[in-house]
């Protein structure tokens, strides 16, 4: 027989900025599920994340402490790895809020995006934990899993799986007497190239055909981001890679951008899922449900795409 304490369910999303949330009042992009969440409970509206870069900003979320103290100040680049020590885990040797609700006797879980050192072996504070090894998202598809002991790959979109394996995870353990934590912060909408190049080619790919992208800034580029990829241009000798030349393209591209919605669609309709089957089993009453972003992201506020501008609202 389960007792009586809440079951904790944390969605963070990857790079998705507030005004590209319906119930931030963006008349053009459709997250329904998400509106329902903030209309039955609390929406923030002065809300600032600790850096705005992902590795910094999730380990504030786990850890309650500001970069300077963790001492996490940038992303980990995923082609640093060789140079880290043995299953490191970025925020190991602190005592995460994660690692408490376990001491309650919580199950945790995380299902989804890490981007905190290497996730081949499960941080302590997890017993279920399901990711892949990277941090960046190239593809949507195709992308190596962990599995707890597992490794294997799966052909599909990441956010789909990840919404799969959450509505798993919950009913393997709508039985079990303690309740759970379940982190699930999903690598969508993203929005960095190549992920988000061209056309969208997920289920709702064809919503945003007539989109006429109105919501989406028109602010020309920015001096500061022409001097940034000046130097990086120069560091390469030259050639740039396209992920960094993309921010210079993308806010005149129309197919990248209805791209961004459908992902940020993609995601409400897993939270969507998720929260069904919550009710179904008559578990959502005593589910506590948290939406949030690591971070924001421009599309095109002050002639930028992308992130890491601080002190911007849209980061």
């Amino acid at each position: 027989m389960r007792n009586n304490r809440p079951n904790i369910l944390l969605f963070m999303s990857d790079n998705q900025s507030a005004d590209f949330i319906g119930c931030y009042g963006n008349n053009e992009i459709k997250t329904p599920n998400i509106d329902l969440l903030a209309q039955n409970g609390i929406k923030y509206t002065a809300a600032f994340c600790a850096n705005a870069m992902c590795s910094p900003c999730r380990a504030s979320v786990l850890t309650g402490l500001i970069p300077s103290a963790h001492g996490i100040h940038n992303w980990l680049d995923d082609n640093l790895e060789s140079q880290w020590p043995e299953n490191w885990n970025a925020i190991g040797e602190f005592d995460t809020f994660p690692d408490k609700l376990k001491e309650a006797g919580y199950l945790n879980a995380l299902i989804g995006k890490y981007h905190l050192g290497k996730a081949w072996k499960s941080s302590d504070a997890f017993d279920h934990w399901i990711t892949f090894p990277h941090g960046h998202t190239k593809s949507f598809y195709k992308n190596k899993i962990i599995d707890n002991n597992k490794t294997y790959e799966h052909e599909g979109h990441s956010v789909e799986f990840f919404t799969d394996k959450t509505i798993e995870f919950i009913e393997a353990n709508k039985e079990n007497k303690n309740p759970f934590f379940c982190f699930v912060p999903f690598n969508g909408p993203y929005g960095h190239w190549p992920s988000i190049k061209g056309k969208p080619t997920n289920k709702f790919a064809k919503l945003y055909d007539d989109c006429e992208l109105s919501t989406v800034p028109r602010e020309g580029i920015n001096k500061r981001v022409i001097d940034r990829f000046s130097n990086r241009i120069l560091e390469s000798g030259g050639s740039l890679p396209e992920q960094f030349s993309g921010p210079l393209l993308l806010p005149n591209n129309k197919d990248s951008l209805r791209n961004y919605f459908s992902q940020a669609t993609l995601i409400d309709d897993g939270i969507g899922r998720i929260l069904q089957k919550l009710k179904t089993l008559s578990m959502l009453d005593n589910t506590i449900v948290i939406y949030t972003s690591d971070h924001g992201f421009s599309l095109g506020n002050h002639g930028i795409w992308g992130h890491g501008m601080a002190a911007w609202p849209s980061s």
